[in-house]
């Protein structure tokens, strides 16, 4: 993927941004970057400004074909079942889906739509964006509700805004969308739900029609292949065959419970994390699961999270949440001292446990449970930093992935802000009357914020903290020479961020990593540090997490690995069977020797048969098994099987020593 500067050219004024890239000779390009904003291909700049394409092979890329492909399922969908009403549909990283009104669809029904799309595909209808007026929004849209609440939410009075038309379907929507539905012929509807309107129970039932796009059929069928493999890899199939985690409906729904399988390997990654912290000078704590909720309220989380908190009340009439995330607990502890710029960076991280209120149906196992935990960090800096920060902690995730899925494919995206929907981020504004700067969160365009000194309304963004941040990723990206790609609109609400695609063994792309810059926090808790002239200057803290959640990663490694996990996260390395009864004797000496050693080893001394017992064996998916019988115990060997079926037999010390070095190295491939 070409890095941010790459094939960057000038577009001219008053000419389209595809006449500027038919005149470079550059084809295929379905939009483009324009200072940042992602733009149609048809836009006219007004000005000379300087451009990346967009090809749909780019992750960027795919998201525009995809929200493109979900507006061809609306069409569709409105040309077969005119009552039907659409919401919205936006892209996923898979796919796409669409929320509709409509009646409950079937998978026949669902076949018909998706050949209703194709056929609209094959016409390569032109699509065109439309500036309209809010009144000339609410006139296009009067009769579909879910549309005319979204241009009450985004467009303030007198304002505009944009509308996608192909063919006798118009949406509302900013874009950007592919040139013409010739560019989304490779498409495949995948499955029906249902959800309630923005995810609220008293509200109307929805039908979502979940589907994906691709530039072409071959990485269609490719992706529709690894989607089959995924399914017989579904890590709530593998993990109750394994033992690792049990969820019960009626104590805890959306809880894991961890059995002792499954705490070992969630203890591996844990212990593998602490040394990797450790190493890079990241100082473990641990802080409260709750927190009073005027804590929320002062981080910002309590605007963003509220309704995914868990909250109550006591009888004293203090309000608490439990915690949605970890960084004011580490506030609090940087706090309790003032630091010298010498002091600086301090780094704290913590396997934090956090909550988060899933609604039933969008619990999904290990991968959106209520409880999960986060290798969390946060490192409070000066701002000449930075850089230096977040090149080590690309640093750690470049060891983490190549240690745990041994050098899969990596793409790093930077998210930055969407300037023109201020309202969904926490940003510095200025009053134009009496100079006061205030920062402060906007929850839609509507809402009019108000000076906390002089209570004018006449307020600006000052975007400049902002920018500040995202050059430092920059940088650090660039020196690094890691190729990105800039995703406009998908910031954190608290600061730019850097996030990191892993790709594993079935071709899926996993966000995982995340490291974010955040001005605004230290600023909210009054956090501050003694600089060289003895003043109080402005803390940078940074935000990382490298797994992500343990829960998503550990689900992603069973699929990955389908239960075969390397031996140094193996629940269950070895396993010993005797031949028959008479030798328990010795297989037991065999499996105290490998626990004496540290080697977990689990002895099957039940009166099955041998073979019984390996076959009942294999869904544990152990990294050895071991036999035992006769010749073994004369010769003071073992008979070794591998994943693969294959046997040696070797001396017990060898044995034990082999398995050891394959251990501690962590290596991801059997030795034996």
């Amino acid at each position: 993927m070409p890095k941010a500067e790459d094939n960057k050219l000038v577009a001219k004024a008053n000419r389209t941004f595809e006449e500027s890239l038919k005149e470079a000779g550059i084809k295929g390009a379905v939009a483009v970057i324009a200072d940042g904003v992602e733009m149609d291909i048809r836009d006219v700049p007004t000005a000379e400004v300087t451009i990346q394409p967009v090809f749909t092979e780019t992750t960027m890329g795919l998201k525009v074909l995809r929200h493109s492909a979900a507006h061809l399922l609306a069409q569709a969908v409105t040309e077969l079942y005119p009552d039907a009403k659409p919401n919205a549909g936006p892209p996923t990283d898979d796919g796409f889906y669409y929320d509709i009104d409509m009646k409950p669809v079937n998978q026949e029904e669902l076949a018909h739509i998706e050949n209703r799309m194709k056929e609209l595909a094959s016409k390569n209808i032109r699509i065109d964006k439309h500036r309209l007026s809010k009144k000339e929004l609410l006139q296009k849209f009067s009769q579909n509700p879910y549309k005319i609440d979204k241009i009450l939410e985004n467009v303030e009075d007198g304002g505009y805004s944009t509308v996608y038309s192909q063919g006798n379907f118009v949406d509302f929507c900013r874009g950007p969308h592919v040139p013409s539905t010739g560019f989304l012929r490779s498409i495949k509807l995948l499955t029906v739900a249902s959800t309630h309107y923005k995810a609220d129970e008293n509200r109307p039932m929805l039908v979502r029609i979940y589907g994906t796009a691709f530039p072409d059929d071959k990485s269609l069928k490719e992706y529709l292949h690894n989607r089959d493999e995924a399914m017989k890899r579904d890590h709530r199939k593998i993990g109750q065959e394994m033992d690792l985690f049990v969820f019960n409906s009626e104590w805890a729904p959306g809880f894991p419970f961890y059995t002792p399988n499954g705490f070992t390997l969630k203890q591996e990654l844990t212990n593998f994390m602490r040394g990797l912290n450790a190493k890079h000078g990241w100082q473990e704590v641990a802080t409260p699961h709750i927190f009073k909720d005027l804590i929320w309220k002062q981080s910002g989380h309590y605007a963003k999270y509220k309704p995914n908190m868990f909250l109550f009340t006591l009888p004293d009439g203090d309000s608490y949440g439990v915690k949605p995330m970890n960084c004011p607990g580490h506030v609090a502890i940087f706090a309790r001292e003032p630091k010298s710029y010498k002091e600086l960076p301090v780094k704290y991280s913590e396997a934090g446990t956090v909550y988060r209120y899933e609604k039933s149906g969008e619990m999904g196992g290990l991968t959106r449970p209520r409880m999960f935990t986060v290798d969390d960090g946060h490192a409070f800096l000066r701002l000449d930093q930075i850089v230096s920060e977040i090149k080590d902690i690309i640093s750690m995730i470049k060891e983490t992935y190549s240690t745990v899925l041994g050098e899969p494919a990596l793409t790093f995206d930077l998210s930055v802000i969407d300037k023109n929907a201020p309202e969904n981020y926490l940003i510095t504004y200025r009053c134009k009357d009496c100079g006061t700067e205030a920062e402060a969160r906007k929850t839609s365009m509507a809402e009019a914020l108000v000076c906390p000194n002089c209570s004018s309304t006449h307020l600006e963004p000052d975007f400049a903290t902002w920018d500040q941040a995202t050059d430092q990723l920059r940088k650090a990206l660039d020196e690094e020479e890691i190729s990105y790609t800039e995703n406009p609109g998908e910031a954190a609400f608290y600061g730019p961020k850097i996030d990191v695609h892993v790709r594993d063994a079935l071709g899926r792309s996993w966000q995982l990593s995340t490291i974010q810059v955040d001005f605004f926090m230290p600023t909210n808790f009054g956090l501050y540090y003694i600089n060289s002239e003895s003043k109080h200057d402005r803390i940078i803290m940074l935000h990382r997490a490298i797994f992500g959640s343990y829960e998503r990663f550990m689900a992603i490694l069973i699929e990955n690995y389908a239960g075969k996990f390397p031996s140094w996260m193996s629940p269950m390395q070895v396993y010993v069977v005797p031949v028959s009864e008479k030798f328990i004797g010795y297989a037991t000496k065999v499996h105290n020797e490998l626990l004496r050693n540290g080697i977990r080893s689990t002895l099957d001394s039940n009166q099955e048969t041998m073979n019984k017992k390996i076959k009942t064996i294999r869904p544990m998916r152990p990294s050895y098994i071991v036999v035992v019988g006769e010749k073994e115990e004369d010769d003071g060997t073992v008979s070794v099987r591998n994943r693969s079926d294959k046997q040696k037999v070797l001396k017990l010390e060898d044995f034990v020593s082999q398995l050891n070095m394959e251990i501690r190295g962590r290596s991801l491939k059997q030795t034996i």
